[in-house]
């Protein structure tokens, strides 16, 4: 990713988040000294001279300083291209039911028992039921044609119902966080976020997406709980990515945004569990 070295454009110290004009000065063709920032006196972006391999590590490992890097020192225009295809690996996951949310939902509807189909749930001990104004969406969950696995047509659309699905689910939560986030600002101090910083900051918080896939490869015929671990360890891996990506991005206390991340992934899956029944209704 390509250093944004405008004049106007600003940056910032990825250790504290301060606001700086530059993040190196030049002092020759070979001569290069990197800015020290006037708040916390440390240097504004070591990433500089760091090689992009370390910078992806230090992702992984869920460094913030790592993340002020990418958000706010690199040019990062490829995001939308992520963008796209991590909702679409979200979307085969939760389509294959491989993922704590499809699993989730196949329990509490008791899909494998009900309505007689091949889906991933768990046996849990304790009775749980939907209301029953939510009911009817079981039902639509998953749907009885998957039984015909000759007819690649009704898999590809129904793969795309719940494209339409996740998507939707995804502009929820980006609304929600945001939303929210905007209407905290009126009792603290004011923070723009731009609408391509914030796609920008789910983005490299989605990645985490990307450890469902030896679950995705790999996946075997066996007990749900065998694979259970893997996908509730993922899932609470992007809980975490995505508090340090907004706490970068809006710098709020953490029990504020621990809060907002609850209610924002609560409306995410309430919206995906809504809106796969009502699509696949409407598409013949």
């Amino acid at each position: 990713m390509r250093l944004k070295m405008s004049n106007n454009k600003k940056y910032r110290c990825v250790n504290c988040g301060e606001p700086c004009s530059a993040l190196y000065k030049t002092y020759g063709p070979t001569v290069l000294k990197l800015t020290k920032c006037i708040s916390c006196k440390g240097i504004v972006d070591k990433y500089i001279e760091y090689d992009p391999v370390i910078v992806m590590i230090d992702l992984v490992l869920m460094s913030r300083e790592a993340q002020r890097h990418i958000l706010y020192n690199t040019e990062f225009k490829a995001f939308w291209k992520l963008f796209i295809i991590l909702m679409m690996l979200e979307t085969y996951a939760v389509w294959r039911s491989d993922c704590l949310f499809s699993i989730t939902v196949n329990t509490l509807c008791d899909v494998g028992n009900n309505y007689t189909i091949n889906a991933t749930s768990i046996d849990i001990p304790i009775s749980i039921s939907l209301p029953e104004t939510w009911r009817h969406n079981c039902k639509g969950w998953l749907q009885d044609s998957r039984a015909d696995e000759t007819d690649l047509f009704i898999w590809e659309k129904d793969f795309y119902v719940q494209f339409i699905s996740t998507f939707s689910g995804i502009v929820i939560f980006i609304s929600t966080v945001h939303i929210l986030m905007k209407s905290i600002q009126l009792f603290a101090t004011k923070r723009e976020v731009s609408c391509e910083l914030l796609l920008k900051a789910f983005s490299l918080g989605n990645m985490s997406v990307v450890f469902l896939l030896p679950a995705l490869v790999w996946s075997s015929p066996g007990p749900a709980r065998a694979g259970l671990a893997h996908y509730a360890l993922v899932f609470l891996y992007t809980l975490v990515v995505f508090y340090n990506v907004f706490t970068v991005v809006y710098e709020r206390a953490a029990a504020v945004t621990v809060s907002v991340m609850v209610v924002s992934h609560c409306t995410k899956y309430l919206t995906t569990f809504l809106a796969t029944p009502l699509l696949r209704g409407l598409v013949p």
